[in-house]
């Protein structure tokens, strides 16, 4: 029993301080690339505006306080508030407090924007949430420093026991093994999927082109399959009862994989959360490892010293006192309830479960709705993608000229007259998911025609109003290995509208 539970329900208060940092950095860097687009998916004037997502929700559990903001004055003042939250959870300042504020911020614009999001948010908030429950404020934090100056005879921190923590682990290993096991389509038994990958325009980086026009084929295969024995690997280094390798093992091998990823294709956040999450793996014995090999953070904290003096003098005081067996026990109990909801959505949303597959509760799916506590993994499965598609707008100005104000903004091609799928966009990943879902939603195809039909107040210029415009669903079979071109290029008119003025 001593075994099990240091192995799957303890984490080194260290390995919480150093995830901590982590996570507070990939919350600041995902608020970043939310804000370089900010009035197009968080204000009134973009293309998501509140009346058309409140109007007709895609579901009634919607849990975000941003929309009861419009103007991107407003918005961009939550944005600072946020990062400043964002900041000073990264620091071990009012760690629990800014910890759960950071969450709920993090929560707030996945829901704002749900059309946006893939795998990677819902992996994104799903593991923030559970990491809620650990004190990751313990080590390697100004609350730590302060409470030491204070209390210079205080012990030092214990492995943290929790429920949180097995929940984390087991989360990590969930996602590896459904990704792998539902990776059974001909791509992957092929070794093509990394082919057909890098032949997806609207996520391709620029390294992916290259690769596509300079690597031998086999070299793609041999990084499809892997990726697969990665994935399949994974979750037995990560729950292995046995030795620490294991899991020292699995950190390499994850940042690797999720390296390789993100060198190729643009998916927002998957990668770099996958990766940050992967240093809760580190363990007692791989910190006596560190600390042999170098000299500590003993000369970083004599730096910070007199700041931190400082700070303890200034800042009135915050209770340090462990919670109470009552909120201990309180705190356990929610983490087991998140269990129990996380298996039912398992079941729910994962083929290789069927079997188990239920009708949940309405309180159930509220519950997970509201929480975005999806538990669905099949990453480019069954299949990597073999087809294309871009969205192209071919609007009217006053003046007779042919523009695509759309491309203008999200693509690094914008030529309203083109009817095939360039090599690279260059998109965000926010309009990689916009661009291939808009076309199935009807209400926010009339956010779309006003935007568009507002281009002339965004660039200041009345000749450049758009007196009528046409958007096209561009699609394409991507070429199959050996052949030149892709297949089965067309045009699909989606959303033709007349200026009324």
């Amino acid at each position: 029993m001593e075994l099990l539970r240091r192995r799957y329900l303890s984490i080194d208060p260290r390995t919480l301080g150093l995830f901590r940092v982590a996570l507070g950095a990939l919350l600041l860097l995902d608020l970043a690339r939310r804000a370089s687009e900010l009035s197009l998916w968080y204000t009134n004037a973009g293309l998501l505006p509140n009346h058309r997502l409140l109007w007709r929700p895609d579901t009634p559990y919607q849990l975000s306080y941003l929309y009861s903001l419009f103007t991107e004055g407003q918005v961009r003042v939550a944005f600072a508030l946020t990062a400043l939250v964002n900041l000073c959870f990264m620091l071990g300042y009012r760690t629990r407090l800014m910890h759960g504020l950071s969450w709920f911020a993090l929560l707030s614009v996945q829901t704002r924007g749900a059309i946006l999001a893939n795998g990677g948010d819902y992996v994104f908030c799903t593991l923030t949430l559970w990491s809620v429950f650990l004190p990751l404020g313990a080590r390697l934090s100004l609350d730590r420093w302060i409470a030491r100056t204070r209390e210079p005879d205080a012990p030092e921190p214990q492995p943290v026991v929790s429920l949180a923590a097995l929940a984390l682990f087991v989360q990590l290993s969930v996602i590896y093994f459904f990704n792998a096991v539902h990776k059974t389509g001909d791509t992957w038994r092929e070794g093509s999927a990394v082919y057909y990958l890098v032949h997806q325009a609207r996520i391709v980086t620029v390294f992916g082109v290259w690769l596509r026009e300079h690597a031998p084929y086999a070299l793609l295969q041999a990084l499809s399959y892997g990726a697969v024995v990665i994935e399949y690997a994974l979750p037995f280094l990560i729950l292995c009862p046995w030795f620490a390798w294991p899991r020292r093992l699995a950190i390499p091998l994850i940042w690797g994989l999720h390296g390789g990823i993100a060198l190729l294709a643009n998916l927002g956040v998957f990668s770099p959360t996958m990766m940050v999450f992967s240093l809760l793996l580190l363990s007692p014995a791989d910190w006596a490892l560190i600390e042999r090999r170098t000299k500590g953070l003993a000369h970083v904290r004599e730096r910070l010293q007199p700041a931190v003096a400082w700070l303890s003098q200034h800042t009135p005081i915050w209770p340090a006192t462990p919670p109470s067996k009552l909120l201990r026990g309180l705190r356990e109990l929610a983490v087991l309830v998140l269990i129990l909801l996380a298996f039912s959505q398992l079941a729910l949303e994962n083929r290789a479960l069927s079997s188990i597959r239920h009708d949940q509760p309405s309180f159930v799916r509220g519950a997970i709705s509201y929480l975005r506590h999806n538990q669905g993994w099949g990453m480019f499965a069954p299949d990597a993608p073999r087809e294309d598609m871009w969205l192209v707008v071919d609007a009217v100005t006053a003046s007779g000229e042919h523009i695509d104000p759309l491309n203008r903004v999200s693509s690094s091609v914008a030529d309203p007259s083109l009817r095939t799928i360039p090599a690279r966009l260059g998109q965000s990943s926010f309009f990689c998911n916009y661009t291939v879902r808009i076309p199935h939603y009807g209400l926010l195809q009339d956010a779309l025609a006003e935007w568009i039909f507002q281009h002339h107040l965004r660039v200041g210029r009345f000749d450049q109003r758009i007196t009528q415009f046409t958007a096209y669903a561009v699609e394409q079979g991507s070429p199959k290995p050996g052949e030149p071109a892709p297949t089965n290029v067309r045009a699909r008119p989606i959303l033709s509208r007349r200026s009324q003025h």
